[in-house]
């Protein structure tokens, strides 16, 4: 009977068994989703996905838009613009909304609790933000009228989910770093790497989402044969399956160094209060 007991207490404090941290990101993440659905954060999420629509009736009211353009606009405001802000609301305080409320302590101490914390909160913030940025391409592929709308929508989808998950694993660090200052952090972040360092030539700049993105635009629409010779400066060479990876390995690197830097990180008293 003592050893069965002694059995029981070990398996409820020894370490998590495999795949624990697998459910508690995943219930993570339902929270998470959860405090998404309140009427303030749903209206913003209906905003958002009006704007890029709204953006493009106002254009299209002055001018007709050929195809081309119509995709370059919609490339700008829906994976380049929309996500990037829906992940700076969504992925910034995953750990700034836990010192506010004092919960982090209780956070600290579980078994996984932080990675689960931060991965849980990637997953939400990626299914938001891509939902709502899914929501407003239907919209303003809508508006824009182009033709042959399927085959962009299926483009576009596979660039919104890859600028969210690349972008959310981008704002882990300064969300780890500097918890309280994580959404200013995040800007400087985002405007100094995706978008200064971004438009530098492709032969210096491959560890930027923004650089994967715009290659795989060009590859996808095949207008690399098109491109003036020195914008081919500003798109990387290789086939579409090298940026999609590309993408992955970064946000595996960027998770993991993330995910390195918060278990190691301490918060005093003062600072949870």
């Amino acid at each position: 009977m003592t050893d069965d007991h002694s059995a029981t207490a070990g398996s409820r404090h020894g370490p998590p068994l495999p795949g624990h941290w697998l459910r508690t990101a995943a219930a993570v993440m339902s929270f998470q989703l959860d405090r998404l659905l309140t009427k303030p954060r749903l209206a913003m999420a209906l905003i958002g996905a009006i704007f890029p629509a709204a953006v493009m009736f106002a254009v299209i009211r002055t001018a007709p838009l050929e195809r081309n353009m119509a995709v370059v606009m919609i490339y700008a405001l829906i994976p380049e613009a929309l996500c990037v802000l829906g992940l700076l609301v969504t992925m910034c305080p995953v750990v700034a909304d836990e010192l506010e409320r004092g919960t982090w302590i209780h956070v600290a101490v579980r078994p996984g609790g932080r990675r689960s914390l931060l991965l849980g909160t990637f997953a939400a913030a990626v299914i938001w933000t891509g939902s709502v940025a899914f929501a407003g391409l239907l919209l303003t592929l809508l508006i824009a009228q182009v033709t042959q709308p399927l085959p962009l929508a299926v483009m576009f989808l596979g660039l919104i989910m890859l600028s969210c998950i690349g972008r959310a694993a981008l704002f882990t660090l300064p969300a780890v770093i500097l918890p309280k200052r994580a959404l200013i952090a995040s800007v400087g972040v985002a405007f100094v790497v995706e978008y200064l360092a971004g438009f530098l030539p492709a032969v210096v700049n491959q560890l930027t989402v923004s650089l994967r993105l715009r290659s795989l635009l060009v590859e996808w629409m095949a207008w690399r044969r098109e491109l003036p010779i020195e914008m081919t400066l500003f798109v990387d060479d290789n086939p579409a399956v090298v940026q999609v990876v590309a993408v992955f390995i970064l946000v595996g690197v960027l998770l993991a160094v993330a995910s390195f830097i918060l278990n190691r990180r301490q918060f005093p008293p003062s600072v949870e209060g």
